[in-house]
């Protein structure tokens, strides 16, 4: 019997796997594919996940360095760069990867090509059955993203709450990137309803990709990706679609002998899609959980209860308020990304926050008393130009 095993080898899993081996728990990480895996994802890690981190990354893993980025909705374009990294492009596979071999240096064992069916919780242990046979353990941490078979045992199967991407690596020239992108994102605002299109410049190639946070039954999303991909003069690709919990909801993430951590508990933000930072702190509040639990020779059933208030007391705000910009800014985008792309300030503000210097709540109080100035400036510009117009 393991202390503690741990379902699912991304940020989240790795991250707390490394903290409870490095505390002489005995670990084990359970991974469906073979690793390293593909990962479908932009790939920009920010500099709010990497101050998480605790691990140094290698160069040789930093595809290129991001320290600003492009907005566009419709015919407005504005860029914004800060003095300091925003964040680093990689390769997720190539990422995760690394962070798996950290734990498996701090000694916990890794066994992929192992797909969990069923979690059982009994009085002291958990019983985890997968196709290389029956796990058990005094602790479970699912972090096995957003299908968390983990989580479907705590709360059921999730309807909604999801958003939907589509994203594909697209070979392009290094010259190209350097004079288009150079260490600049570019977000586009304009193409899709309730999402936005983004190219992410790596080191040989572009990811690029759409994010959908709404109904995508009318939307047809492939075959908008298709469109917008040749309308940005990329060659297609074949996109891997995947789904990504919304942030900023109350879920059940944990029971009396199983934590969920990551996307598995939905701490993704509610706005941008981004999942690592939340994964990596989740990952290690529930190993320091689990840690102390030991220490402490307290198991009973309501100490695993603490993950709930740290994890609150860590980025629950920032969640929350994630989720009730997100829907402000898609359900009035003719508002919010005109603002977003006719300012520079507000941009420059909105990068603090994924840099994480600074919060959505914090953003959200700066932006409401500058709210009607920015109103009426897009109103005078709107009737300015259809006076043109007309003449």
């Amino acid at each position: 019997m393991y202390d503690v095993i741990i379902v699912g080898a991304g940020p989240a899993g790795s991250t707390a796997a490394k903290h409870t081996a490095e505390n002489g728990l005995d670990t084990i990480i359970l991974e469906k594919q073979k690793l390293p895996r593909k990962k479908p994802c932009a790939g920009l890690v920010s500099q709010r996940a990497l101050n998480n981190l605790e691990v140094e990354i290698p160069e040789s893993l930093i595809k290129r360095r991001c320290y600003g980025t492009r907005v566009i909705y419709k015919k407005h374009v504005l860029e914004s760069k800060l003095d300091s990294q925003v964040g680093i492009q990689v390769s997720r596979s190539e990422f995760d990867y690394y962070l798996v071999q950290q734990a498996a240096n701090a000694g916990a064992k890794v066994l992929d090509n192992t797909l969990v069916n069923s979690v059982y919780e009994d009085k002291d242990y958990i019983s985890i059955n997968t196709n290389e046979g029956l796990f058990k353990s005094r602790f479970l941490i699912g972090a096995d993203g957003v299908n968390s078979v983990c989580s479907r045992y705590i709360s059921g199967v999730e309807s909604g709450k999801k958003a939907f991407s589509l994203n594909s690596d697209v070979p392009v020239s290094v010259e190209y990137i350097n004079s288009r992108y150079s260490d600049l994102t570019e977000v586009d605002f304009g193409i899709v309803k309730n999402g936005y299109f983004w190219a992410f410049p790596k080191d040989i190639h572009i990811s690029v990709g759409m994010g959908i946070f709404g109904n995508t039954s009318k939307s047809k999303p492939l075959n908008a990706y298709k469109a917008n991909i040749k309308n940005k003069g990329f060659d297609y690709k074949k996109p891997q679609g995947h789904f990504i919990p919304i942030g900023g909801y109350k879920r059940k993430i944990c029971s009396s002998r199983i934590l969920l951590a990551g996307d598995a508990a939905g701490f993704v933000d509610a706005f941008l899609g981004e999942g690592v930072p939340y994964a990596i702190m989740s990952g290690k509040i529930a190993a320091n959980t689990i840690i102390e639990t030991f220490k402490d020779n307290n198991f009973s059933d309501d100490k695993l209860s603490d993950y709930v208030k740290k994890c609150d007391d860590a980025f629950k705000e920032n969640l929350k308020y994630s989720l009730i910009f997100s829907k402000l800014f898609y359900r009035f985008p003719s508002i919010f990304a005109t603002m977003l792309t006719n300012n520079k300030t507000m941009l420059d503000h909105a990068l603090l926050v994924v840099k994480g210097e600074s919060g959505y709540k914090q953003f959200v109080r700066w932006l409401v008393p500058r709210f009607p100035y920015y109103i009426m400036k897009i109103l005078k510009n709107r009737s300015i130009h259809r006076l043109r117009s007309n003449n």
